[in-house]
C-alpha cells in the first residue's frame, strides 16, 4: 500500500480503525494526497461510505490514527454536494473496502 507522502504506519492505522467498524463499507482518499501534489503538512481528505450514518466515535478514532496530521472526513451517506461527490469519484484512491462475507 502506498503511503501517500505520510510517515510509515499512518495509512495502516487509519485502515485498521476502519476495519474495526462493521458499518464502514469503503474509504477513499482524495485531494492532494491522492493526486500526488501534496506538501509535507497537507491534510488527509478521506471519504467514508457506511451502511447508514457514520458510527459514533469514528471521527475521533481517525483523528487519533492520523496523529499530527489534520484529517478531513466526508460522510458519503450524508453528502449532498454532487460536485464534491464527482471529484471524489474521479480522483479518489480506495484505501479500504469491506470484504463480502
Amino acid at each position: 500500500m502506498t503511503s501517500f507522502g505520510l510517515p510509515d504506519g499512518i495509512v495502516k492505522a487509519i485502515v485498521d480503525e476502519l476495519k474495526s467498524r462493521d458499518q464502514v463499507k469503503r474509504a477513499v482518499l482524495f485531494g492532494s494526497r491522492a493526486r500526488g501534489d501534496f506538501r509535507d503538512r497537507s491534510d488527509i481528505d478521506l471519504a467514508i461510505e457506511c451502511d447508514g450514518p457514520m458510527p459514533t466515535g469514528l471521527r475521533t478514532a481517525l483523528d487519533r490514527a492520523a496523529r499530527i496530521y489534520k484529517i478531513d472526513i466526508v460522510d458519503m451517506y450524508a453528502l449532498q454536494d454532487e460536485r464534491l461527490r464527482r471529484d471524489i469519484d474521479r480522483e479518489g484512491v480506495g484505501i479500504y473496502r469491506k470484504s463480502r462475507s
